[in-house]
Order: C-alpha cells, then structure tokens, then sequence
C-alpha cells in the first residue's frame, strides 16, 4: 500500500506539473486563449485529479484574489496562477477547503513571483548569446535559443516548483 501511495503521488505530481506547464505555455505559445487564469488552470488541476468541483473553488477564489493584482510599471505581481495549480492540487489530494487551500495559493503565489524575477535575470543571458548568433549570422541558432530553449526554460521554471510541491507534500510548502 505505501508503494501504490509513493506512485500515485509521483503520478498526480506529474500531472499537476505538466497542467501547470500548459498553462504557462498558453501566453507565450498558445495566443492567450485565458489557460493562463487562475480559474482556468485550478479547474483542469480539479479535472485531472478528479475533483472538478473543487478544483473549481480554489480557481474561483484565486480569480478574486488575481483581478485585484495590477501590474504597474515593471513591477511583477504575484504569480497567481503557479499559486491556484498548487493550492488546487493540495485542495483535491487532501480534501481541504478553497478557503484553507487559499492560505497556501498567496504564499505560493509570492515565491512563485520571486522566482519569475531571478529567472527573468538568469533568462537574460540567452539574449546576449542570441545577439551574438545574430551578428555571426547565425540566425537559426538565435531562433532555436528564443523559440526552443527559453519554452524548455520557462516550463521547466514551472514544472520543478509544482512538481516538488506535489511530491514532498504540503508540510514542505508552508514551510518554505
């Protein structure tokens, strides 16, 4: 039984990243088709778990929360929607309330903020390799590092936090 219950977390962890990577994707790939709200993305996390209903309240609640963030200038709001896929997970796999899975989305949604920035900052490194490709001509290797290796980057930046925060479990997350 323990062994069924190690692979049934490594399979939900899998899934709720992978969900998470989706809906990452959707404004950088996809053309903004609002797979990138926290409504959206916490109630695919419901239906992979098989829970849509819950999945449903904590994206309701972390809508709320969300419309109230506004970006000014070039400050980073928090990342509402890394904090709903993991708030939802947790709300299914344990049966929690919206309201108690709301106490992990705003934590999560603040380191997932902190996150963005340092990778934004690590990121940038490519554009001065991509700027050099340009100037020797090389215009395929510029595409493949914006196009290739910045979506691998940016789902990975996605999919390690979800998946370890699924994995290791909720006491790991309020601790952190």
């Amino acid at each position: 039984p323990r062994k069924e219950k190690d692979m049934n977390t490594f399979v939900s962890a899998l899934l709720v990243g992978l969900v998470s990577v989706f809906c990452m994707l959707d404004s950088r790939l996809l053309g903004r088709l609002n797979f990138e709200q926290p409504l959206v993305g916490a109630t695919l996390v419901g239906v992979v778990l098989g829970d849509p209903m819950t999945g449903l309240a904590v994206g309701a609640a972390a809508e709320l929360v969300s419309m109230g963030l506004v970006n000014v200038g070039a400050a980073v709001p928090a990342d509402m929607v890394l904090g709903s896929i993991i708030a939802s997970a947790f709300a299914c796999l344990t049966g929690a309330s919206a309201e108690t899975a709301m106490t992990i989305a705003v934590p999560v949604a603040v380191l997932g903020q902190l996150l963005g920035i340092v990778f934004r900052s690590v990121i940038a490194v490519l554009t001065h390799v991509a700027d050099a490709a340009i100037e020797e001509g090389k215009f395929v290797k510029a595409q493949h590092l914006h196009i290739v290796v910045g979506t691998i980057l940016y789902s990975l930046m996605y999919f390690i936090p979800t998946f370890f925060a699924i994995l290791l479990g909720t006491d790991l997350v309020k601790g952190v």
